[in-house]
């Protein structure tokens, strides 16, 4: 349908929108239009705050602009070629390790972005529409900085957030909007909860002994659980357990969230996936764990629960595992798929319009950002031709309109956005799949 459009003042933001409009690269449309092949009266437009009043002028009705976004295709360069987007990407480079980092309006932040930048997410501010981008740094000094964004996805500030940790390496948000951050440092590598807005840290109980700690997440819809959640923990090691940990009933009643994961007298349990009947269970016997990762899902990384259905990777094996924490079954596949052809890395999901599961990549050459369909098809988004690092710290902005990736070496955490101005969980113009 052809709908009026309204061009923005350019100082215009997104949250100058008004109700009953959307924003789309500085232009608001109405959201529903109902025009005849010639109007008598050209429909009336959404407004943007700030822009000036026009009379009507004759011509042409301009019309919405179409789709442009196909992931899979790529053919656009970025940063001087560094990547290779899909249609409708745009990119903008953030950080650089051990460089102070510019923000939107021109001044540098305090403290330099930290060194090899690794798992990450997006925690909402509590007031402001805002949000963090909470990035572990995985080195001997470790822990976690945190990038600042306004309502209108522009970078305006950097800090330090953690500093008393070692190669931390992947982690999780959980249900009150904090990030947990593993450390992947043998005996001594723990969890850590970290509050980007409060500047809170502290290790959590969320393992029983030290490991190469790798990604958490939660099931929140569990009715036999305490406030019906459970926590999950996968370990980057070649018998690393995937642990599932439920907090006691207690740890709910102290009136802070912090005390959910650091309360004493939780319960460990770790996974068992038989293969004869594909059925799992969970044994608090962690030698029986670290049996069944041996044999099947060896160095297990990134994990995701949604709707009761988690999965993880297991890099050495290249295998997605989907378990149904209901029936209680299981199911595999592969991940080498065309450009994806290295070794799974962490998972992010972004719902919508065909609820894309996305990867990161661990290493090597051409390393890049792959998504996996509802119907088990991969495309990949972004080709990381000029870099031989690992993918990493893949993480949404709220509203879905921006997508934020690390790569490694050099802590390049890049922001992304669709040029048609929808989000990334909106309408596609097409997906290019790998081939068969």
């Amino acid at each position: 349908q052809e709908r009026a459009l309204q061009v923005c003042d350019p100082n215009a933001k997104r949250k100058d929108c008004p109700a009953g409009c959307v924003w789309n690269s500085g232009c608001a449309y109405p959201t529903t239009s109902n025009p005849t092949k010639q109007p008598t009266n050209a429909p009336t437009p959404c407004a943007c705050l700030g822009a000036p009043t026009q009379s009507p002028t004759t011509g042409p009705t301009p019309t919405t602009p179409s789709v442009t976004y196909v992931p899979g295709e790529r053919t656009v360069s970025c940063d001087g070629g560094n990547l290779l987007l899909s249609t409708g990407l745009d990119c903008k480079k953030l950080t650089t390790s051990n460089q102070r980092v510019l923000l939107a309006n021109g001044s540098l932040s305090t403290d330099s972005m930290h060194t090899r930048a690794d798992g990450a997410a997006v925690i909402p501010h509590p007031t402001d529409g805002g949000w963090y981008y909470a990035s572990n740094s995985e080195d001997s000094t470790g822990g976690v900085g945190t990038l600042r964004f306004d309502s209108n996805g522009d970078l305006v500030g950097y800090e330090r957030t953690m500093d008393t940790t070692g190669w931390n390496c992947g982690g999780g948000r959980t249900p009150w909007n904090t990030w947990v951050s593993c450390e992947e440092d043998g005996s001594v590598g723990r969890c850590h909860e970290v509050d980007p807005h409060t500047g809170y840290f502290s290790q959590v109980n969320v393992v029983a002994t030290g490991g190469n700690y790798e990604s958490f997440a939660y099931d929140d819809q569990d009715p036999t659980a305490p406030s019906n959640t459970r926590y999950f923990v996968t370990e980057d090691s070649s018998d690393g357990a995937l642990t599932r940990y439920t907090p006691h009933p207690d740890a709910y009643d102290t009136n802070s969230n912090y005390d959910i994961l650091n309360s004493p007298n939780g319960v460990y349990e770790y996974l068992i996936l038989n293969d004869n009947d594909m059925t799992f269970s969970w044994s608090t016997s962690l030698s029986a764990g670290r049996s069944s990762a041996s044999a099947i899902f060896p160095r297990s990384e990134g994990i995701d629960v949604h709707d009761r259905i988690l999965s993880f990777v297991a890099k050495r094996v290249q295998k997605l595992f989907t378990l149904d924490l209901e029936l209680e079954t299981w199911s595999v596949s592969s991940t080498a798929s065309g450009a994806f052809d290295l070794e799974p890395d962490q998972l992010a999901r972004v719902l919508g319009d065909g609820d894309i599961l996305y990867f990161c990549e661990d290493g090597g050459d051409d390393c890049d950002i792959h998504g996996r369909d509802q119907t088990g098809n991969y495309f990949t988004i972004v080709e990381g031709i000029g870099y031989s690092t690992e993918t990493t710290g893949l993480a949404f902005s709220p509203d879905a309109m921006f997508m934020y990736v690390a790569f490694q070496t050099d802590s390049n955490i890049y922001s992304f956005w669709r040029t048609d101005g929808l989000p990334f969980n909106g309408t596609v113009a097409d997906t290019k799949y790998h081939s068969a």
